[in-house]
């Protein structure tokens, strides 16, 4: 890519001159949407890699993929490392099709950018293509990874990744010592470590299980590898603290091939092998009641609940503004229907806010309004009664002053819109604190096709409408632009269906599962103000966030709408966020 093409930015004096034409086009339209935040990827799929050492490429000529993505399940990621640059210049496409190229750039899997660090990464169009262009000056070499298709892609430095564990020694002793020798060696065995271990766990989970094997201190490890036995060798410091001689103690089979050892000292550090040469790379222990795969070398918590937590996730990562949406997502599976309940918890001040109460939802949408280190608390529960918890850890920093823009929110929240209705999705973001101060925004819709069906550009307008004619996955990437062209940019999926399902609530029944009210009170009393109700009409409806909508696009006049009713979130000013909040209070997703 010429630095031409990368330099090209709309000017402020344009973008003005656009919005100041197109400022009354839009106006909101409601839509009662399903929040189907998508989930994080799982590592069952399968992501082809089709890559270009050009910024000229023809990927018609391409007959298949180039490569296929890994799924790291210790990182949580799928990732392709690519090597051996011969110009700065790099296009790629991620696709879930294998065939020729030209078949698979048209609807590429992953289409938006996360952080490209010290490169330059971007989606684009090039001689007729979709695809990403990686520009890398220096011919590093880059591992490009996606936690998933909508949180977007991600560029590193391949050797400020953690490396991969190394292999096993092809050997080892051959003889220890029943006795303890009556001198000190005058060296250390080759095979035992004498320093604290290079690699670290990458994924051990912020909670302890919640139904352990038993009130020992147990570790475990899944024998996927296939040894024929399994010991565990323990140690702190230097090694002279050990649970025992290399190569260590043998681990008791308690089920299929997971092994369990009970652990008698306070060690910090941990090898697991099959005493006679195969082993893994010197390990932290991350804690009592884990369980460690000597396949792919991934620590999880070693959980007996019957009702089984398979994730628990974001869809963006920690750490975030204040007041950006953020979607928890989880699954799991038990005895029968299971249900999920969002909190989030200050632990600064031991404030909760719950996001959404037991429901089959397994999702929830966070919207976090001061900054601070925040418990993200996962409840389950089945319909047998059995539950589990999982917690993570989220900071929020204060974006106020931030240099760079970032996105807030867009409203109605992804999920299922109706064939030939017309929807307008409004932007809420924040940051651009330089220059003129001023944000600009560019709404591109794709098709299920992945054909483009608005006219992209920015502007000051933070409205998009359009109307899905055919059936299928809508994306609409968001782009919201500082004065001093930095960027910010996310991506949404709307799931045109010809009929809105509305989201479930448990049965009344099992009272292990508390129902969640499915619409707002209809009125309020003697007069009192009703949180919410806009419009004035006495209750809560999809027409009061249309109304917020459409005052805050200066198509209603102030006579039109209660202010009082509409500050939803308590913050002395009317927003889009006042909107999302009335949109997601009768969606089920949240409650006040």
């Amino acid at each position: 890519m010429n630095k031409s093409k990368k330099s090209m930015k709309i000017t402020v004096a344009l973008c003005l001159v656009i919005s100041t034409i197109l400022s009354t086009l839009l106006c909101a339209v409601a839509v009662h949407a399903q929040d189907l935040s998508e989930l994080t990827e799982s590592g069952d799929a399968t992501y082809y890699f089709y890559g270009l050492n050009t910024n000229d490429p023809d990927f018609g000529g391409m007959t298949g993929p180039t490569g296929t993505f890994i799924y790291d399940s210790s990182k949580g990621y799928y990732y392709y490392d690519i090597k051996g640059f011969q110009a700065g210049d790099y296009c790629f496409v991620v696709s879930t099709v294998k065939g020729a190229g030209a078949s698979a750039q048209r609807s590429p899997a992953v289409s938006s950018v996360a952080e490209a660090g010290s490169f330059y990464l971007s989606q684009g169009n090039y001689r007729g293509y979709n695809c990403m262009h990686l520009w890398n000056p220096d011919k590093k070499n880059v591992r490009v990874y996606f936690k998933s298709v909508l949180a977007g892609l991600y560029a590193v430095d391949l050797s400020t990744v953690d490396s991969t564990p190394t292999a096993a020694p092809t050997t080892a002793p051959t003889v220890r010592p029943t006795t303890a020798p009556t001198a000190a060696a005058t060296t250390a065995p080759t095979v035992r470590p004498t320093t604290a271990p290079t690699t670290a766990p990458t994924t051990a989970p912020t909670t302890a299980p919640t139904t352990p094997a038993s009130d020992k201190k147990m570790v475990f490890c899944k024998n996927d590898a296939n040894w024929g036995s399994v010991y565990v060798y323990m140690w702190s410091g230097d090694g002279a603290s050990k649970n025992a001689e290399w190569p260590g103690k043998q681990m008791t089979k308690i089920s299929g091939n997971t092994y369990q050892y009970e652990i008698t000292g306070t060690w910090k550090n941990i090898i697991f092998n099959n005493g006679s040469g195969d082993q893994t790379t010197d390990l932290t222990l991350p804690g009592y009641g884990y369980i460690y795969n000597n396949a792919d070398k991934s620590w999880e918590v070693y959980d007996t609940s019957p009702l089984q937590v398979s994730s628990f996730t974001t869809d963006v990562e920690s750490p975030q503004y204040s007041g950006v949406a953020i979607t928890l997502s989880a699954s799991a599976a038990g005895q029968g229907t299971v249900y999920y309940r969002f909190t989030a918890v200050n632990k600064s001040t031991s404030s909760s806010e719950l996001l959404s109460d037991f429901t089959t939802r397994n999702t929830a949408v966070w919207m976090p309004r001061a900054a601070g280190t925040y418990s993200l608390v996962y409840d389950f529960k089945d319909a047998a009664g059995n539950t589990n918890t999982r917690t993570l850890s989220f900071t929020v920093t204060d974006g106020s002053a931030s240099v760079a823009p970032f996105i807030k929110s867009v409203s109605p929240m992804p999920g299922q819109i109706k064939r030939n209705s017309a929807l307008t999705l409004s932007a809420s973001a924040g940051g651009g604190i330089t220059g003129t101060n001023l944000l600009f925004y560019k709404f591109t819709v794709k098709d299920p096709s992945g054909n483009i069906v608005n006219v992209p550009y920015f502007s000051r307008n933070t409205s998009c409408s359009f109307t899905p004619t055919a059936l299928g996955n809508y994306s609409v990437t968001l782009t919201v632009q500082g004065s001093d062209n930095s960027e910010d940019t996310r991506e949404y999926l709307f799931e045109s269906v010809t009929a809105v399902t509305e989201p479930s609530t448990p049965p009344v029944t099992p009272t292990t599962a508390p129902t969640t009210p499915t619409v707002a009170p209809t009125s309020s009393s003697g007069g009192v103000p009703m949180k919410g109700d806009a419009d004035m009409d006495g209750k809560l409806t999809i027409t009061d966030a249309t109304t917020i909508q459409k005052w805050l696009a200066s198509l209603l006049t102030e006579d039109r709408i209660n202010m009082q009713n509409a500050n939803v979130d308590g913050d002395e000013k009317v927003t889009i966020i006042d909107a999302t909040m009335i949109q997601k209070k009768l969606a089920s997703i949240i409650n006040w």
